[in-house]
């Protein structure tokens, strides 16, 4: 009997666990048009550009993958300090030519902003620095119109009831 109560406690109190839901990541599904500009070039054409937080907590951009570096994994942390959360990110992509294509930013409301590196054999060969805007917005829907319910004379539709045929 006591190894039944303490089977049906065990398997009650771990319930609640399984139930639990992973909470999706306050970045994942988010996209940011972006404008890259390279460091150290007094005419530097400004690149244009999406970064896009995937689920799953991967990182991908196009710049990056027209540079041949893959979509890779993302770490961040939230700053809550300020009073509304800043989401700090840093990414590393790596690709087959021993390159690195490193990202660090930070996320405030709908602003995005950092620095942008590749090296090749540890060397920096570009950088840069990028600002942007969340993308993706949804809309917000238009309240419904307010439809006024018809109105009915109660005086016309009463009977007389006193008159008699």
């Amino acid at each position: 009997m006591k190894k039944i109560i303490l089977l049906a406690f065990i398997t009650i109190s771990s319930l609640p666990s399984f139930a639990q839901a992973k909470k999706k990541h306050p970045l994942s599904g988010r996209i940011y048009a972006v404008t890259l500009i390279e460091e150290g070039k007094k005419k530097s054409d400004p690149i244009n550009d999406n970064v896009s937080f995937l689920a799953g907590e991967k990182f991908n951009t196009n710049f990056m993958f027209q540079a041949q570096f893959p979509q890779t994994d993302y770490q961040s942390e939230t700053d809550t300090t300020s009073g509304s959360p800043v989401y700090k990110f840093s990414v590393e992509s790596k690709n087959s030519d021993e390159g690195r294509f490193s990202w660090e930013g930070q996320v405030e409301g709908d602003n995005i902003s950092g620095t942008a590196i590749i090296r090749k054999k540890g060397k920096i060969v570009h950088s840069y620095t990028f600002t942007g805007t969340h993308k993706n917005k949804k809309k917000v829907k238009p309240a419904p119109k307010a439809v006024a319910a018809p109105v009915t004379d109660s005086s016309a539709t009463k009977t007389d009831s006193t008159k008699t045929e």
